[in-house]
């Protein structure tokens, strides 16, 4: 299962030496939505989910965790 991961978006924007402000300009949200993410508090929409990428030089895929599913 897999599940948007705020923690793996905060650590590929500091790898990348942006800030929220700046990974906010670049995909067309402000520093607080950012934030949002950053905490999971909500999930990008697909298409930001593409541009958040993209600036950070990564997969979409990368922003997830990969949870393996339990067999009961």
């Amino acid at each position: 299962m897999q599940r948007f991961d705020g923690r793996r978006l905060r650590r590929l924007r500091e790898s990348a030496g942006k800030s929220p402000e700046q990974l906010a300009i670049a995909c067309g949200r402000s520093a607080q939505t950012i934030s949002l993410y950053e905490r999971s508090r909500v999930s990008p929409p697909s298409d930001v989910l593409g541009a958040l990428a993209d600036e950070l030089g990564c997969s979409a895929g990368d922003l997830f965790s990969h949870e393996d599913a339990v067999v009961a």
